[in-house]
């Protein structure tokens, strides 16, 4: 059960380790100055939103259990991916509206459920898979690594599908590609509380 939460770690990170830069230069592109305000906001958004969702798993996942809060983090990435890819679709090749980036400046409130969500849980789930083994330092730190080497890997596979495949199609991969660390979870994973 370890190794296939590392998996999950890993493609998680994955996924959505480039979604915030590419969202960053979705917003930056064509837009100057204005650009780089809204890429700051991208990052407060994210963060206020973290600190709410964690706050919010760390008082229900013993009432409610892991999985289904779990599900939650791993299930908004997608979510997110296909809300992006639609609206660059409505975007096309015009300059985005103010409208338009106000609405892919509020996919960021996602990006704070599923980042807060996913960094309680997984320190949650770890002590579950660990416990009574004398062994949650070492376990946290295959977890981590995991979820390290996936957020490094995860920052050159964006660009790349950005440059050679413009911005809308990397948003639909990496849909496709945070769907199956969910799948899996939701498929293979047990409740650990």
């Amino acid at each position: 059960i370890l190794l296939l939460f590392i998996v999950i770690c890993f493609l998680f990170h994955l996924s959505n380790g480039t979604v915030l830069p590419l969202v960053m230069q979705t917003l930056a592109i064509g837009n100057g100055k204005s650009g780089m305000l809204l890429s700051g906001m991208c990052i407060t958004i994210a963060q206020l939103v973290m600190v709410a969702s964690a706050k919010t798993c760390g008082t229900y996942s013993a009432k409610y259990g892991r999985k289904g809060l779990f599900l939650i983090g791993l299930g908004i990435v997608p979510i997110r991916c296909a809300i992006l890819a639609g609206l660059l679709s409505m975007k096309g090749e015009n300059e985005a509206s103010f409208f338009l980036q106000a609405l892919i400046l509020s996919t960021q409130i996602l990006d704070g459920v599923g980042a807060g969500t996913f960094g309680t849980m997984y320190i949650l789930v770890t002590s579950d898979i660990s416990g009574g083994t004398g062994r949650f330092g070492l376990t946290l730190g295959m977890t981590t690594a995991a979820m390290s080497i996936g957020g490094t890997v995860s920052g050159y596979l964006g660009q790349y599908l950005a440059e050679e495949y413009g911005y809308l199609s990397a948003y639909w991969i990496l849909m496709i590609m945070s769907l199956v660390p969910t799948a899996v979870y939701l498929i293979f994973m047990p409740e650990t509380l």
